[in-house]
């Protein structure tokens, strides 16, 4: 199940958000296209040298901190994946891949790095899927003219 969702990274219509923590610790949730899946981690390719992004990523590599990456599909399903930066590749075989890549498609953009996480859990958000959890798992937390109506 988990490589089923983590492939919804792959699908161009599904948003997905990077959210990484700046320096007062608050969250830096930004749109990141580039996200996908491939080879049991998540790969990112980040244009900016300078951006936001990259140096707060660059401190969650040095200092042992996770990532979020809320994924929105196209049939409006939401998962929140934590997952752990382990490498920023900046050259070499695998940089040149992507760097390709990046020049095929976008002709005026350059490659910064490419960012490798590890996902370590996947939480579905849905609504209807949380509502129906709460329902099974705290019948307690209904408002109480639920209850008096007998819901």
């Amino acid at each position: 199940m988990a490589h089923e969702i983590l492939e919804l990274l792959n699908d161009t219509k599904s948003i997905k958000i990077l959210v990484s923590i700046d320096d007062e610790g608050l969250a830096h949730p930004v749109v990141k296209d580039s996200l996908r899946y491939e080879d049991d981690g998540i790969v990112y390719t980040e244009f900016l040298e300078s951006s936001n992004t990259n140096r707060f990523l660059t401190k969650a590599l040095w200092f042992d901190k996770k990532v979020s990456i809320l994924l929105l599909t196209e049939d409006k399903r939401s998962f929140k994946i934590t997952a752990q930066p382990v490498k920023a590749i900046v050259n070499g075989k695998i940089f040149q891949r992507y760097y390709e890549e990046v020049l095929n498609k976008f002709k005026d953009f350059d490659l910064s790095t490419v960012w490798v996480f590890k996902p370590l859990e996947i939480t579905e958000q849905t609504l209807q899927k949380r509502v129906d959890e709460e329902k099974r798992d705290r019948p307690y937390f209904l408002h109480l003219d639920r209850l008096a109506k007998g819901a």
